[in-house]
């Protein structure tokens, strides 16, 4: 099963509304477009989702994030919030399950450090 388009740009909204407005993750937001973040993850989660013949063009997760200084407890807050919109809106259990494994696997590569995020970036690595 996959969501209609509209239903991921809101639960992206939501989700993003959240983010901007956290105290624990808000800050790697401040000055960030928030529009133009959630149209660029719209194409990225259809994908994720398995919708077929979706072109994203966004940059790979390493390099979007590998300025950042994301730390386990960042990744942690955002993929809690990610779970309560979700469910708050009511997702299917079955693409619900499906989005928060795929976000989960996406964990090492958002936390890469130093020598090992450069490694990843320079090997294509997701």
């Amino acid at each position: 099963m996959i969501l209609p388009e509209r239903e991921i740009e809101a639960v992206l909204r939501a989700l993003y509304d959240r983010m901007f407005d956290d105290p624990i993750v808000g800050f790697f937001f401040v000055g960030k477009d928030r529009d133009h973040i959630v149209m660029a993850q719209v194409p990225l989660v259809r994908r994720m989702l398995g919708e077929r013949g979706v072109s994203y063009d966004g940059k790979p997760i390493p390099e979007a994030h590998a300025e950042l200084p994301i730390l386990p407890g960042h990744f942690d807050r955002r993929h809690f919030l990610l779970a309560e919109v979700l469910r708050e809106r009511g997702v299917p259990d079955e693409v619900r399950a499906r989005w928060l494994e795929v976000d989960r696997g996406f964990r090492d590569a958002v936390l890469k450090l130093g020598d090992e995020r450069a490694r990843a970036l320079n090997s294509g690595d997701p």
